[in-house]
């Protein structure tokens, strides 16, 4: 799914969502794994799925790199969680 493996978990010891990243030397060089997971904790920052109860772990392909559609599709992949698990709450 975009190049991005997401996997995540409910929780019941917090009430926020969190995220966390595994991004290889695989993926490409410092600035480009940086500026992956400034693009994801931007985007995370400002979605709504941050009220859910929800570990996420993000982790793109070796060698994927998305160029200019980061957040695009960060964004994309946080809705389509949102949408898959809108009901989440204890």
């Amino acid at each position: 799914m975009h190049g991005v493996r997401c996997i995540y978990k409910k929780t019941t010891d917090i009430h926020h969502a969190r995220i966390g990243f595994v991004v290889s030397k695989k993926y490409g060089n410092a600035v480009q794994r940086n500026r992956f997971k400034r693009c994801w904790r931007e985007v995370f920052r400002v979605h709504d799925i941050k009220d859910k109860d929800l570990d996420i772990l993000i982790i793109p392909h070796a060698g994927y790199h998305q160029g200019n559609h980061i957040q695009e599709n960060a964004m994309n992949i946080l809705n389509q969680l949102l949408q898959k698990h809108g009901d989440i709450r204890i």
